[in-house]
């Protein structure tokens, strides 16, 4: 009876204590709430890696930084002089270090490039702007220089401009030599008999038929002008369809100065280049050069032994030279009177007479100078008397030279 009992008791025991016990599920653990997550994310704790908060260069990309650009030429192709334009170089940082840019800058004024920032990180890519003002003519040829702060090589890169550059005005011949034939020789000083009169004429080409010439002065004051546009059948045959097309007459009544003849002539353009484009206004600059000779001429006897009544020197400081310029006849004998150095800026010069080394009458004149101590422009002259009937019985011989300082040679 008792075990009976025992029994009874135990199997009514065994469900309460089931129900009691934890559930057992197949459930996989729930994820953390959103801010647990971040919580952990900005857990500063020892175990963390600092470097790994610095992020690495793209794949692929290592080495000291490189500058690559997609083309290392800006061709401006043709532009008309004063038009500015600029255009735009893509590059790449393709090394695996950021770099810096230390120095930029074009190789002329007229050459200027921008980049809108200076540090460049591993794979950033960028542009280059450069502007090209051009102050010259024909074809244009200049540089970018760009300067980093990494390793040789890499340091360096220079990148190329490039334009044609056409003219808004320009002029046949280029120099008007008085009395040369320039069509069948190339002469930039032409020679006018002393006393005699001259006219020569210039062809002068505009960059458009609207761009046209109000007004010419010549800088010397002895040379008459007059212009006119060439139209119809008067237009050259050497201008292009889309150039406008003038004559400038140059006339010196009576050349009556011995020596050296030079005048700049100066025409004064204003309009569009275009139909309704900007009015431009620009000055063009040609030039009248000639010797005026009498019964004597003047010969450089130092180097070039060519027609020359200037004496030119280069020195530096301290230097003295000798100069000589022969006095050649033209005519018959002559006689010299006296010579005199004028020369301010050199103390102590002199200048002597001996007779000509040829068999052609004339005399020698030697000039010594002891040199200047200061770096800078020096101008002086030599006064010769002669026996010739005026103007050449007063012949002044120009002293024109530079003293360059050390520093100065070889720029």
């Amino acid at each position: 009876m008792f075990r009976l009992l025992f029994c009874v008791l135990i199997a009514l025991l065994l469900p309460a204590c089931d129900q009691g016990g934890p559930e057992k599920t197949n459930q996989t653990p729930a994820a953390p709430s959103p801010e647990a997550s971040e919580g952990n994310a900005n857990d500063d704790s020892e175990t963390s890696d600092p470097a790994a908060e610095i992020p690495a260069p793209p794949v692929g990309l290592t080495g000291p930084g490189r500058l690559v650009f997609e083309e290392t030429t800006a061709d401006f192709g043709r532009l008309t002089e004063n038009e500015e334009r600029s255009r735009r170089l893509s590059f790449r940082n393709a090394g695996g270090t950021t770099l810096r840019i230390v120095d930029l800058k074009g190789t002329c004024g007229c050459t200027i490039p921008q980049m809108p920032k200076r540090v460049w990180a591993p794979g950033e890519e960028g542009e280059l702007t450069v502007t090209f003002d051009p102050s010259g003519e024909g074809e244009q040829l200049k540089y970018v220089n760009i300067v980093t702060d990494q390793p040789e090589p890499h340091n360096f890169l220079r990148l190329t401009v490039k334009a044609n550059v056409v003219g808004l005005v320009r002029a046949v011949p280029k120099i008007l030599a008085p009395n040369v034939d320039q069509t069948t020789q190339r002469a930039s000083t032409g020679f006018i008999k002393l006393g005699d009169s001259w006219s020569g004429t210039f062809k002068v080409f505009t960059a458009a038929p609207t761009l046209k010439i109000m007004d010419v002065t010549a800088s010397n004051p002895v040379v008459q002008l007059d212009w006119r546009e060439l139209t119809g059948e008067e237009r050259p045959a050497d201008a292009d369809a889309g150039e406008g097309c003038w004559e400038i007459r140059c006339t010196v009544p009576t050349a009556d100065q011995w020596g050296s003849f030079f005048s700049w002539v100066r025409p004064r353009l204003e309009g569009p280049t275009e139909p309704g484009g900007e009015v431009l206004t620009h000055t063009g600059g040609f030039r009248i050069q000639a010797k005026v000779w009498g019964s004597v001429e003047a010969v450089d006897w130092t180097i070039t032994k060519r027609p020359e009544d200037t004496f030119r020197f280069g020195a530096q400081p301290g230097q003295g030279f000798v100069r000589e310029m022969l006095l050649r006849s033209r005519g018959g004998p002559f006689e010299l009177q006296s010579a005199t150095v004028n020369f301010p800026q050199m103390p102590g010069s002199t200048v002597m007479i001996e007779p000509s080394p040829e068999a052609t009458p004339g005399w020698l004149l030697r000039l010594n100078c002891p040199g200047g101590a200061v770096p800078g422009e020096y101008q002086g002259e030599v006064i010769v008397r002669t026996t010739l009937a005026p103007p050449e019985d007063r012949l002044a011989l120009p002293i024109v030279g530079r003293v360059r300082s050390p520093a100065d040679i070889g720029r």
